[in-house]
């Protein structure tokens, strides 16, 4: 099994009234039980909606002028990143993995785009929340899910604050938590 940690930046809170603006995503990778982390993939896209919220913009740091310039159009990023997760997946039986670290907000972008431009969505409509499985492997309650708490609950290395906020960084740190986690043995409920 191939799970993709998938981080997105974004112009605002939801689809299409804000934009789409980068992906990230790392690769981990279930290889009977032994969980290693795999290749990172990055791109840029180019804005296509009107909406640039301030505090969205000023979060990601990314520069709306810039993209619309330089960002790549958005299906050909789509397209690139369903090539990705292909190579990435090849081997495995089962459907690539989607997860996020508040999936809600990344899944809802990524799945909207990929409709938007009728598209496969390679992740279908299923998905893990890390901070839904953080809830429930480490007893914990939501408002303690966040990856600062998470990077000392699990003793990972402190993010990088240059790079936070960068999609395939973001992605790339998320895959820790998530591989952290599934060898976290579960609190008792009993």
């Amino acid at each position: 099994m191939v799970y993709f940690c998938i981080d997105v930046e974004a112009s605002g809170p939801v689809p299409p009234l804000f934009n789409l603006l980068s992906i990230g995503a790392t690769a981990l990778h279930d290889e009977n039980g032994a969980l290693r982390l795999g290749e990172s993939f990055y791109v840029e896209l180019k804005p296509i909606f009107p909406g640039f919220d301030p505090g969205a913009m000023k979060v990601c740091g990314l520069d709306a002028k810039r993209l619309e310039r330089e960002g790549v159009e958005p299906r050909d990023a789509l397209r690139r990143l369903s090539e990705w997760v292909r190579k990435h997946n090849r081997g495995s039986r089962e459907r690539p993995v989607f997860v996020g670290h508040n999936a809600v907000f990344d899944w809802g972008y990524i799945a909207y785009y990929y409709r938007h431009f009728e598209l496969s969505n390679p992740f279908g409509y299923k998905g893990i929340d890390s901070k839904s499985l953080a809830m429930g492997r480490l007893g914990l309650a939501w408002t303690k899910t966040s990856k600062e708490n998470l990077q000392r609950l699990l003793n990972l290395e402190p993010q990088d604050p240059a790079q936070v906020h960068r999609a395939d960084y973001d992605a790339w740190y998320q895959a820790l938590i998530l591989k952290a986690l599934l060898e976290t043995e579960p609190v008792s409920t009993s």
